[in-house]
C-alpha cells in the first residue's frame, strides 16, 4: 500500500539579500537548515485522504507551490503568514484539480508534484518572469543513491522512486532547466551539469533534505531548499542583433555528490555561460568563485562582433547582484569557424559570413562540429545506412529540426531516420520555422565544438535570405557556378560580394556552368577559399535507412517551414538550381550555418 503525501512550499522572504532586499532569491543559514530567520523554501508535508475519499495510501502525492510572492527582481514583498495561507489554499483547491490515479511500477512509488500558476524557482532572463518550462527535473536521492527524478510537464510534475532507505532522509535537488541524463536508480551516487545555456532560461541551483528520516506512514517531513548560486545582472551593448552574448572567465559546471550533497563547482567548455541575445539587462546565475578582473577583448563575444566585459566581483551562493556588470561587443572579427567572405542576404543589406563547411554529429562523443574541409561527404550514394543511422559514426544530413534538443519534435536527434512527416515538425508545431520558440530547434542553436564552442552563434539562412544570394545581389548570377575539385568532389561554388580573384581565370560563373568548367587541384581550391569563396558539395540526401544522391545532388535547408509536410531547400542538382524548392521533413539534407 503506498502513501498519499501533500507538500507544500513555504516561501519565509529573505532579508539578507544584498542590500537588505526582499527579493524571493533566498538565503543560506549557516548549516542550510534550521535557521528560519534566514530566507529558504520550506517543505511541509502532511498525510492526507485523496479528494475521493479512498483510504490512505492511494499513491504518493506530492504537491508545490512557491507562491506568487517569489518574483525576483520585481522586489514583490509579502509576510510568511501571508504566503502560508496562499500555499495551503493551493492545497485544498488543486489536489481535486489535478487528482487523477497513480498506479505503482514494480518496486517504485510514483509521485505527481503539482504547482500553481506562476510559481517558479526559474526566471526568465530578460525580465525577471516566472513560469514553468516543460523538462524541468528535481531529482531524488537517498542513502548517497539516485532514487528517481520528477519532470515538469503541461503544469505538473510526474515521477517516481525506488526503494528509499528508512536510514537516511530524502535529499530534493532543483537543478533548474537542465536535463540530467545518465542516472541509474538505485546505483548513481552523483551527477553534473554545465549551466552555460542560458538564452532561454535561468537554471537555478537549490538543495534540501526533509527534517526526517524516510519512513513509510511517518505523518510529516520538512525541508528547506537553499540556493547554491547567485543571481547577476549584466548590462549588454551588442551590435548583433542574433547570437548569444557569450561572457567568458565564469564557474559554469556543477558536480552533485549524492552522498553527502556537496556541491563542487568548476570551469567547463573555456567557462563560456551564453545570455539571451540583443542590448539591455540580462540576468544571468552565476556558481560561486573568486572575483574575476574585467576582461580583455574577447572575453565578451556575440557572432561577428568581440568585446569585453568588466569585472565580476566574488561570487558566493545565495546572493542578489543588481548594480549592473558591463559587457560591450562593438568589434568586427572573423568568428571560430568561419571563412572569410561576405554574403548579402537582403535588400537592407544585412552581411553573414559562412560557416567553413558542413555541419555535422559524432555520435561516439555526441559532438557537433564543422567538417574538416569543405567538399569532402560522409553518406554515400545507394547506401545502406540502418535504422538511427546504426552503419554511420558521423552524420551530415539530418531530417528537420534533428539539432538533439527536445524543442517539441518526436523525431529531434541527428541520428534518427523518421519515416512520418509529423515526428518532424518544429516545436510540435505544423507551421513552425526553425528560428521560431526557443530557436533550439535551427542547428545554428547547438554548441559547435569548433565553431564558438557555445550556443545560438550561428543559425540557419530563411529561404528569401537564400534566394537573395543566388539571385539578388550585385551580379548574383555570376557570382556562382558548378565546379570539381580534384577531379573528384562535385559541387557549387558561391562568390563573396567584393570578390577579388586570387589567380587568373580562375572561376566561370552562370546557371549554364559545368562542373568541368571550374577545375581545381587541392591547391587551387585552398587560394579561392583564402579569397572568400565557399564550395557547397554534392553531398545528397538520406530517406529512411538509405543514402542517395551523393556526388550527383545538393539539397541544403533553410529555417522556413512550407507547409505541414514539408519545409523549404536550396536545390542543386547537375542540370538544374531550384533556389526554392519544398522538400519533405523526414528527409536528411546538409546544413550550411552562417554567423551574422
Amino acid at each position: 500500500m503506498s502513501t498519499m503525501i501533500a507538500v507544500v512550499l513555504l516561501v519565509p522572504l529573505s532579508s539578507y539579500g544584498q542590500g537588505g532586499r526582499t527579493d524571493g532569491f533566498f538565503s543560506n543559514g549557516s548549516d542550510g537548515y534550521g535557521n528560519r530567520d534566514e530566507g529558504a523554501t520550506e517543505v511541509t508535508a502532511g498525510i492526507t485522504n485523496d479528494a475521493m475519499g479512498a483510504p490512505l495510501g492511494s499513491g504518493l502525492f506530492i504537491m508545490t507551490s512557491v507562491g506568487v510572492g517569489y518574483v525576483l527582481i520585481k522586489k514583490r514583498k509579502r509576510a510568511l503568514k501571508t504566503l502560508a495561507i496562499l500555499s495551503l489554499a493551493v492545497l485544498t483547491t488543486q489536489c481535486k484539480k489535478h487528482q487523477k490515479e497513480v498506479l505503482p511500477i514494480d518496486n517504485r512509488v510514483n509521485i505527481m508534484l503539482s504547482v500553481s500558476d506562476n510559481s517558479k524557482i526559474d526566471v526568465d532572463p530578460t525580465n525577471g518572469a516566472i513560469a514553468f518550462i516543460d523538462g524541468d527535473e528535481i531529482i531524488v536521492a537517498n542513502d548517497g543513491r539516485y532514487v528517481g527524478k520528477l519532470t515538469y510537464d503541461d503544469g505538473m510534475f510526474y515521477g517516481s522512486i525506488t526503494e528509499p532507505s528508512q536510514d537516511d532522509y530524502l535529499h530534493f535537488y532543483n537543478l533548474g532547466n537542465v536535463p540530467v541524463m545518465g542516472l541509474e536508480e538505485g546505483v548513481s551516487t552523483g551527477c553534473s551539469v554545465s549551466i552555460s545555456d542560458q538564452i532561454n532560461g535561468l537554471p537555478l541551483i537549490s538543495y534540501g533534505h526533509s527534517y526526517e528520516k524516510y519512513k513509510e506512514g511517518t505523518v510529516a517531513y520538512e525541508a528547506w531548499l537553499c540556493n547554491k548560486c547567485a543571481l547577476v545582472k549584466f548590462n549588454v551593448t551588442t551590435l548583433s542583433t542574433y547570437a548569444a552574448t557569450c561572457i567568458t572567465g565564469m564557474n559554469n559546471k556543477v558536480t552533485v555528490d549524492f552522498s553527502d550533497a556537496s556541491f563542487n563547482y568548476s570551469i567547463d567548455n573555456d567557462g563560456k555561460i551564453a545570455l539571451a541575445p540583443g542590448n539591455g539587462e540580462r540576468w544571468a546565475i552565476l556558481l560561486p568563485q573568486g572575483d574575476v578582473a574585467a576582461g580583455n577583448e574577447g572575453s565578451a563575444f556575440s557572432g561577428r562582433y568581440t568585446g569585453n566585459r568588466a569585472a565580476v566581483p566574488e561570487i558566493h551562493a545565495d546572493e542578489l547582484l543588481d548594480n549592473g556588470i558591463d559587457v560591450i561587443m562593438n568589434t568586427l572579427t572573423q568568428p571560430e569557424g568561419a571563412l572569410n567572405g561576405l554574403f548579402t542576404i537582403n535588400e537592407d543589406g544585412k552581411q553573414v559570413v559562412f560557416a567553413k563547411s558542413n555541419l555535422s554529429y559524432v555520435k561516439a562523443s555526441r559532438e557537433w562540429k564543422f567538417r574538416n574541409n569543405q567538399y569532402s561527404t560522409v553518406e554515400g550514394d545507394q547506401q545502406s545506412i540502418g535504422q538511427n543511422c546504426s552503419a554511420l559514426s558521423t552524420i551530415t544530413t539530418f531530417a528537420w529540426g534533428q539539432t538533439g534538443y527536445n524543442h517539441g519534435a518526436v523525431s529531434y536527434m541527428p541520428y534518427e531516420t523518421p519515416t512520418i512527416q509529423d515526428d518532424c515538425f518544429a516545436y510540435g508545431d505544423p507551421m513552425a520555422d526553425l528560428s521560431d520558440y526557443s530557436g533550439q530547434a535551427d542547428w545554428g542553436y547547438v554548441v559547435i565544438t569548433n565553431g564558438g564552442n557555445i550556443n545560438k552563434q550561428w543559425r540557419t539562412l530563411t529561404i528569401d535570405e537564400w534566394n537573395y544570394i543566388f539571385t539578388g545581389r550585385p551580379d548574383a548570377s555570376e557570382k556562382f557556378g558548378r565546379a570539381i575539385i580534384n577531379n573528384k568532389y562535385k559541387g557549387v561554388v558561391i562568390l563573396p560580394d567584393d570578390w577579388v580573384a586570387p589567380y587568373a581565370n580562375c572561376f566561370t560563373g552562370g546557371v549554364d556552368v559545368a562542373c568541368d568548367d571550374n577545375k581545381y587541384t587541392y591547391s587551387q581550391w585552398h587560394q579561392m577559399e583564402d579569397a572568400g569563396a565557399i564550395f557547397m558539395p554534392y553531398a545528397g540526401y538520406r530517406f529512411n535507412q538509405g543514402a542517395f544522391g551523393a556526388n550527383r545532388f545538393a539539397f541544403y535547408w533553410s529555417s522556413t517551414n512550407y507547409n505541414n509536410r514539408r519545409a523549404y531547400v536550396v536545390k542543386v542538382t547537375g542540370t538544374l538550381y531550384a533556389f526554392r524548392q519544398d522538400y519533405d521533413k523526414i528527409t536528411g539534407v546538409p546544413v550550411r550555418l552562417v554567423c551574422e
